[in-house]
């Protein structure tokens, strides 16, 4: 398996069939990433095929300072931040953004509870900053080391640790009236 290097001097020379290894690569990291901060599938594809495109232009500025996946995350933060200041917050679209990790057996009212849970969760992350949804979504959804959340953020580790604290601590008052606040179930610091 070639490295991100090997295939950036492949299409910086002019291989731009290459660039498709990248995307391959790094398509479902993207998406997922936008798609937790705007709640929307079809706008998280616009804005991934944006990003790509705007990496594919800015590729000659790579200079290699970090990984490859921190720029072009970066890239998808920046675009993901410009998306959210222009539009106002609406409804999500009827997909949702959790996913369960196991399949469950459960009866029609059971399902309509968690359903429900799911709606309460969503509605109180919509209702955390930016800054509070990006970085419960780097820790929770790509389960990013502090160090690495520092880095795609341009802070400090401590922070990025801070700001995830502070962010659990907005989203339990925002679950308080939910049973058992939910906010047990994200990772701790």
């Amino acid at each position: 398996m070639q490295t991100d290097s090997d295939i950036i001097q492949r299409i910086l020379q002019g291989d731009t069939e290459a660039y498709r290894e990248i995307i391959q690569r790094y398509q479902h990291m993207i998406f997922v990433f936008i798609y937790k901060m705007v709640n929307n599938h079809s706008d998280a594809e616009d804005l991934t095929q944006e990003v790509f495109v705007k990496a594919y232009e800015k590729l000659s500025s790579y200079r290699g300072d970090s990984q490859f996946s921190t720029w072009l995350h970066t890239l998808a933060r920046n675009r993901t931040i410009d998306f959210l200041r222009r539009r106002k917050f609406h409804d999500s679209d009827d997909q949702l953004a959790y996913v369960p990790s196991q399949v469950r057996h459960e009866s029609p009212q059971e399902s309509l509870m968690v359903k429900e849970r799911i709606r309460e969760i969503e509605s109180a992350f919509g209702k955390l900053s930016e800054s509070y949804r990006e970085v419960i979504v780097l820790r929770c959804t790509h389960e990013y080391p502090f160090d690495k959340i520092a880095s795609l953020l341009g802070v400090a580790e401590s922070t990025a640790r801070v700001r995830y604290l502070r962010a659990r601590q907005e989203l339990a008052k925002l679950l308080q009236h939910t049973e058992g606040g939910l906010v047990h179930e994200l990772p701790g610091i």
